[in-house]
């Protein structure tokens, strides 16, 4: 899996700089943040699958709970709500005040939050 780890205000931050193809990827995520000592990943909504956005079919969530596993901290940029469903703009709308999963609708917001506590 290809990222880019970069370090705010001393935390390392592991963006994911490919597509995400399948659930089972987020382990690969988990694997990544292992080894660079990591805890908190930078995800942008263009890496992530149709399937992602249809909440029926369960990525979202499969995905998500694999990282929430290991303690791994989740900022997704979404820059936009345009084009998504009633039921996932709901989503991301709760996902604004999450703990481990977070989104965000500007970059630099999702690195400040990853880098807090």
């Amino acid at each position: 899996m290809h990222v880019e780890v970069r370090e705010r205000d001393g935390v390392r931050i592991v963006e994911c700089a490919e597509s995400i193809a399948r659930a089972d990827d987020a382990l690969a995520l988990v694997a990544v943040c292992i080894e660079h000592d990591s805890t908190r990943v930078l995800l942008e909504s263009h890496n992530l699958p149709v399937a992602f956005f249809e909440l029926g079919s369960r990525f979202a969530g499969e995905f998500l709970q694999k990282l929430q596993n290991y303690r791994i901290r989740l900022a997704g940029v979404f820059p936009s709500e345009d084009g998504y469903s009633d039921r996932f703009r709901e989503f991301l709308s709760e996902a604004r005040r999450g703990r481990s999963f977070r989104v965000f609708s500007a970059r630099s917001e999702a690195e400040a939050w990853l880098a807090s506590e």
